[in-house]
């Protein structure tokens, strides 16, 4: 029996009628859907679709840089590039094509020739510079991936290390770190538009793209002439006298300008840079201290320079205890006398003239026991004990720079008094910093009197007759009178002796001071006069072979780079 034709056609029309309305009921869910999506969550979505597709890309800022007083780089930064291939990536068609940029970069490709490609990423060239690898970009294949990196580098190396210090991503240290607040810049964000096509992008300019800030320039007082002359001297010097280590610093007397601050050996053993002995390493000064206490009793006025001082022994005994000289006169002197032959038995008898409290106060004015505040970090503020700790033979043993330790930084600055007219200065290593593309100088710290310029004239004479016919001869530099004293201290604490020598030149008018520090050289030089002296002579006569103005008591060139005024100090 046949359906009737009616029946099934009224089965299709509603077979029809409910897929119609099925379809109809789903078109309408997803239009509420897509309602819901491009109205309701448009934000929630948008920004979803934002996070997918952007690329947030840190933009590295640049270190400052690092000059000397004559705007020679010391510290800089270095661009280099690094090409690289991520095998997997590649297809086979496209890896001659990868082989023949390879072979296109020439010296700079670190990787060996047949190109073996491997499952991972292979380095094609590192340390490229920055202009080669403009050049090679051009010619780039699409997958060779090409990355910048930047270092940081020092022109002068070793020489200047001492001062500068060294920076990387893992540590810093000297200057370098100090400095690190104004050296350090702000690193700046920038966001990109992924395509859809590999390695291909754009930068979103509706993002809150941020510009690097980079680090702020310094210029030192540091003369790069001086401080290699200095280190090279200090370094010879070192190695040939078997010496522990070595320091020397200069210094502008007129402004308390670093111009020179070398130190040896400049590493450890394991590569990590060593301490600067100028600052960061305090000892007995020995004789060098006397030209404080010849001071101390001109300025209380115990003394004066004709008095006379019984020289006739070779020791004199305080409490029980023995202090001889090193070289017995074995007659009368005055304070020259006294200074230039460097008696311990004259300067303890000078000493016991001077109370405990006026001798302890002038060595305080002179900046002893304290710190210098230079900009450097780890300064040692050496020792100098208060009165009411001395023993009744303190006074003799700091007379003759016992029982008292001071760096060769504060050494060189109270020198730096005496040189000036009685002035002490806050010794100032940083000069100015770069300030909307203009050096601007450091505000000058204000400077103390400790002993009036007649005082200060007649140490100088004092010390100028040490060079011309006393225990530092050897000190002496041609063509300019040389005042300064030679020290050797003996190591109370430990094994061996400390050779010293402290000047100024030129004597009449002093343009530069200059201490120079031995730690533990053979016996042969252990005297001031035998190892200390003589540097501090070549190094002075170089240094002035560079500048010769220094010997007419000109100012110190350099500055020309700085507008005066700005920051405080």
């Amino acid at each position: 029996m046949m359906a009737d034709p009616v029946t099934s056609m009224d089965r299709i029309s509603a077979r029809i009628g409910f897929f119609v309305g099925v379809t109809g009921v789903l078109l309408l869910l997803s239009a509420a859907k897509l309602a819901g999506i491009q109205i309701r969550h448009h934000e929630e979505y948008a920004a979803r679709a934002d996070e997918q597709q952007t690329i947030q890309v840190r933009v590295e800022a640049q270190r400052g840089e690092i000059l000397d007083r004559n705007g020679f780089l010391l510290a800089g930064n270095l661009t280099r590039a690094c090409f690289s291939v991520y095998w997997p990536n590649v297809p086979p068609e496209e890896a001659a094509g990868v082989e023949a940029f390879a072979a296109g970069l020439g010296e700079y490709l670190t990787a060996s020739l047949p190109l073996c490609p491997t499952g991972c990423n292979q380095v094609l060239a590192a340390a490229v510079p920055w202009e080669y690898a403009a050049e090679a970009m051009d010619s780039m294949p699409r997958y060779v991936d090409c990355s910048f990196v930047t270092s940081r580098v020092y022109p002068m190396d070793s020489l200047a290390a001492p001062v500068v210090g060294t920076h990387s991503e893992n540590a810093s240290q000297g200057l370098e770190y100090q400095m690190e607040d104004i050296l350090e810049g702000t690193d700046g964000l920038s966001y990109y538009q992924a395509s859809a096509w590999s390695g291909y992008s754009a930068v979103d300019n509706e993002a809150d793209n941020t510009p690097p800030v980079n680090g702020r320039d310094l210029l030192l007082t540091i003369d790069s002439r001086y401080q290699e002359i200095a280190q090279r001297e200090l370094q010879a010097a070192v190695e040939y006298s078997g010496s522990s280590w070595g320091a020397a610093v200069l210094v502008d007397p007129a402004t308390g300008d670093i111009l020179a601050m070398a130190s040896y050996p400049v590493y450890n053993e394991d590569g990590t840079l060593a301490r600067n002995h100028c600052v960061q390493s305090a000892t007995e000064p020995g004789s060098v201290f006397k030209a404080i206490t010849l001071a101390a009793a001109l300025e209380g006025g115990y003394a004066t320079m004709a008095d006379s001082f019984d020289c006739t022994s070779s020791f004199v005994e305080i409490y029980g205890h023995r202090i001889n000289d090193s070289h017995p006169v074995n007659s009368m002197l005055d304070l020259t006398g006294v200074i230039a032959h460097s008696s311990n038995v004259g300067t303890v008898a000078l000493a016991q003239r001077i109370p405990d409290e006026a001798f302890h106060s002038v060595c305080e004015a002179f900046g002893f026991g304290q710190e210098t505040r230079i900009e450097f970090p780890s300064e040692q503020r050496g020792l100098l004990r208060d009165p009411s700790l001395w023993s009744g033979l303190s006074r003799a043993n700091l007379a003759i720079g016992q029982e008292v330790s001071a760096t060769p930084l504060q050494l060189a600055m109270a020198y730096s008094a005496i040189a000036n007219g009685g002035l002490l200065l806050r010794p100032r290593l940083v000069c100015a910093t770069l300030e909307d593309g203009v050096f601007r100088e450091l505000a000058d710290s204000p400077s103390r009197r400790v002993i009036s310029p007649e005082t200060a004239s007649a140490v100088r004479d004092a010390l100028t007759s040490v060079v011309e016919w006393g225990t530092g001869g050897s000190a002496a530099v041609p063509g300019v009178t040389v005042a300064g004293k030679t020290g050797t201290a003996e190591r109370l604490n430990e094994d061996g002796y400390l050779s010293a020598f402290a000047g100024m030149v030129p004597a009449g008018e002093p343009r530069l001071v200059a201490v120079v520090v031995f730690d533990q050289p053979d016996r042969e030089y252990r005297w001031g006069s035998a190892l200390a002296a003589p540097v501090f002579g070549r190094i002075v006569s170089a240094v002035i072979s560079t500048s010769p103005e220094i010997a007419l008591g000109e100012p110190f060139p350099g500055g020309s780079l700085v507008a005066r005024g700005g920051d405080s100090r």
